[in-house]
């Protein structure tokens, strides 16, 4: 028993001992590369402001600050244009909190001012102490003219493994916008039809009732929603035997996938009052282990003039809030959160090309189309933007050339052209990656042709944080 008690407080000490060893060789966290996402934009004649953003390679682990250097060539700061925050003797000192992994500042024309548009500020980022490590795109220049990019490489800025953005891309302006994905439940259309959709990237659902009046919906008018409406109930109820009756309906309780206006969760929106119906919405889940549940609500849509009233309220409430919508055709859709109100999402019609997100989907394990969550979706704007798949075994990405584009049809478009086949769905054969297979011929609503090939799914092992390169195949006339 002695022995035994001996071998045992060794194998403690020991223990302890190589504990205590692992700790001193853990392995140093790699630099934390401060640097522009680009090395190259432009501000167009019709913008006034730009939101330039600076990234980081992995979260700080202490709060910090970079400075930006600002050098104006043909324009004047204070005269023709500024920054928020302002510079100080030609430099931006911006704070970084910890825990962030990006931080941004604003360059403003001023009012009145005409540029000929060879005017440019170049912007040069520098840590302030130890913690950050300046990135190989350190130096940004920005031309007040409109930017038609030759080439780029970009690091889609979708947040990490929880993918938090969304993110729209302009490839002939060489820029991108992340934009939060739980900024906005619905998108109300701007065009010809009066149709709402949900946000996707959140994996929400509707689900209409048969009532108009939105103060008589009570709890008891959606028992046993709470075990069907929402993308881990569908999933959780195909892998039951039998499957459940009401699975095939799930399908209608999301968009169409494909982007097809007539087929949304929520149907269009009736000049009829009494037959735009109360609809359950769940409204998803955001990032988070676990992810963060973002409440249920009941909503009802009627027109206002060429507009909309979105009337909402919480399950059992008595009485309900109102927001009015107007159409604004600079944009696709006018977005709404149900906490915050009208919030901006997309960029203007004609300044983005496509976008990344994570998206709900739709397959069919056996049963029928059912929704369910997909990571590392591409989708395309489905105004004026077309895309084309050329497998290398036809083309190499490097030999295509303005002559190739004789041939490729641009026809028969949807916003998941691209989507998913970009990468492996992972598996049993192994986790997601590219496919080196296949590249992408973009054209966007200019008539500027690119080709495009997704180089990595992650950066430094990171989910959500692909990269691409592009290059201009044919300028538009």
């Amino acid at each position: 028993m002695k022995m035994y008690m001996k071998i045992g407080a060794l194998l403690i000490i020991v223990g302890g001992l190589f504990l205590l060893g692992s700790c001193k060789e853990d392995p140093e966290l790699p630099d934390n590369l401060v640097e522009f996402e680009s090395t190259a934009l432009g501000i167009t004649d019709d913008e006034n402001e730009l939101t330039i953003a600076i990234k980081l390679s992995r979260e700080t682990t202490t709060a910090t600050q970079v400075t930006v250097q600002v050098t104006p060539t043909g324009v004047a700061y204070g005269v023709d244009f500024t920054t928020e925050p302002a510079a100080t003797a030609g430099t931006i000192t911006l704070p970084v909190d910890k825990g962030a992994v990006s931080v941004s500042f604003t360059l403003i024309k001023e009012a009145g001012v005409l540029f000929d548009g060879d005017e440019q500020v170049v912007f040069t980022v520098s840590p302030t102490d130890a913690s950050l490590v300046t990135g190989s795109k350190a130096q940004l220049t920005v031309t007040f003219s409109e930017l038609i990019a030759q080439s780029g490489e970009m690091e889609i800025n979708g947040g990490g493994a929880l993918y938090p953005n969304k993110v729209f891309i302009d490839l002939s302006a060489n820029r991108q916008t992340a934009v939060q994905r739980t900024t906005w439940d619905f998108g109300f259309s701007s065009g010809s039809q009066f149709r709402v959709i949900l946000n996707s990237s959140n994996g929400m659902m509707a689900r209409a009732l048969n009532k108009t009046d939105l103060n008589s919906v009570t709890a008891a008018d959606t028992v046993g929603f709470g075990a069907q409406l929402s993308l881990a109930a569908v999933f959780a109820a195909i892998n039951t035997t039998p499957i459940p009756d009401w699975v095939p309906e799930a399908i209608n309780w999301i968009d169409d996938p494909a982007g097809d206006l007539t087929k949304t969760a929520i149907a269009a929106i009736s000049s009829t009052l009494s037959e735009n119906k109360v609809y359950i919405v769940n409204r998803g889940t955001g990032p988070g282990t676990p992810a963060p549940q973002l409440g249920w609500k009941k909503v009802r849509i009627i027109r206002n003039g060429n507009g909309y009233t979105l009337q909402y309220a919480d399950i059992g409430a008595t009485s309900f809030s109102e927001i009015q919508i107007t159409k604004n055709s600079a944009y696709a859709f006018q977005y709404v959160s149900l906490t915050t109100g009208e919030v901006l999402v997309e960029p203007v019609v004609g300044r983005w090309d496509i976008a990344w997100t994570g998206f709900t989907n739709s397959t069919n394990f056996g049963s029928g189309l059912v929704p369910y969550y997909f990571q590392d979706v591409i989708v395309q704007n489905m105004t004026g933007v077309a895309a084309v798949q050329v497998l290398t075994s036809t083309k190499t990405y490097e030999a295509f050339a303005e002559a190739d584009l004789t041939g490729l049809d641009f026809s028969n478009q949807n916003q998941l052209k691209i989507g998913t086949n970009w990468r492996t769905g992972g598996g049993p054969g192994g986790p997601p990656s590219i496919r080196n297979d296949r590249f992408y011929v973009i054209r966007d609503a200019a008539d500027n042709y690119y080709k495009l090939r997704f180089t990595s799914l992650t950066t430094g092992g990171e989910r959500g944080k692909p990269r691409f390169e592009f290059a201009l195949v044919k300028k538009g006339d």
